[in-house]
C-alpha cells in the first residue's frame, strides 16, 4: 500500500509538469499470424506444465485445455478486472484475497486495483514507473493496452503489469527468486492477453 501511495504521488507530480514523455519503442517483430502468435505464447507454458496429449488440437481447443488444467482466473467484482494466472498460485481467501503464493511461498503474486479518476494516461504512468528505477526493462503492449516492467535485484526477480481501464488502475506484481525466473516468465504473455474488464458485478 505504501508503494502504491508513493507511486500515485509521483504520478500526480508528473501530471502537473506537462513535460513531453518519451515512450518505450514497441517491438515491431511479430509472428506471421494470430495462430502462430497464440501457439508461441502457449508453448513455453506447456514445457513447464504439460496438459496431456495435445497432438491434433487446434489453438482454441488447446487454449481451453490449458485454461482448465494450468490456469486459474482472478476477478474483481468492483472494477470488473479479470485475468488468468498460474494455478500453482493460491489465494488465502478465494473471494477477498489480493495476494496469492505458491505452496513453498517462493513465488508471490499481488493484485492491486486503485481508482485513478480517469486522470492518468499510459504515457504518464510509464514515466512515473521509469522514474522509480531508470534501469528497469519496460515493454509496452497495445492489445490489451498495458505495459510491463522487469527488475532483478539482489537475487529477486520482479515483474509488474500495469493497465488502465475506465476509472481504475490495475497493477499485478509477480516476484520470485532469480533462480525460479524461468518458471514464471512463460506465463506472462498469457496473463497479459487474458486481461479484460467489464462493468463489474458491484459497480
Amino acid at each position: 500500500m505504501k508503494m502504491t501511495t508513493r507511486m500515485l504521488g509521483m504520478i500526480t507530480a508528473l501530471c502537473l509538469m506537462y513535460t513531453p514523455v518519451l515512450c518505450e519503442e514497441k517491438d515491431e517483430t511479430a509472428p506471421d499470424s494470430p495462430e502462430e502468435a497464440g501457439l508461441a505464447e502457449i508453448q513455453g507454458i506447456l514445457e513447464i506444465q504439460p496438459v496431456g496429449d495435445i497432438e491434433g488440437m487446434d489453438l482454441e481447443t488447446l487454449t481451453s485445455t490449458l485454461t482448465e488444467n494450468v490456469m486459474g482466473e482472478y476477478y474483481d467484482p468492483v472494477s470488473g478486472f479479470r485475468m488468468q494466472y498460474p494455478s500453482i498460485l493460491q489465494f488465502a481467501e478465494k473471494e477477498k484475497g489480493v495476494v496469492a503464493t505458491s505452496d513453498d511461498g517462493r513465488i508471490r503474486m499481488t493484485v492491486e486495483t486503485t481508482p485513478d479518476g480517469s486522470r492518468l494516461s499510459a504515457q504518464t504512468l510509464m514515466a512515473a514507473v521509469r522514474m522509480e528505477d531508470p534501469s528497469a526493462v519496460i515493454r509496452e503492449y497495445t492489445d490489451p493496452a498495458c505495459f510491463v516492467r522487469e527488475i532483478t535485484t539482489d537475487g529477486l526477480y520482479r515483474i509488474d503489469l500495469y493497465t488502465l481501464s475506465g476509472d481504475w488502475l490495475h497493477h499485478v506484481i509477480l516476484t520470485c527468486p532469480e533462480t525460479e525466473k524461468d518458471s514464471v516468465t512463460p506465463f506472462i504473455e498469457y496473463m497479459i492477453h487474458s486481461m479484460t474488464t467489464d462493468g463489474g458485478d458491484l459497480g
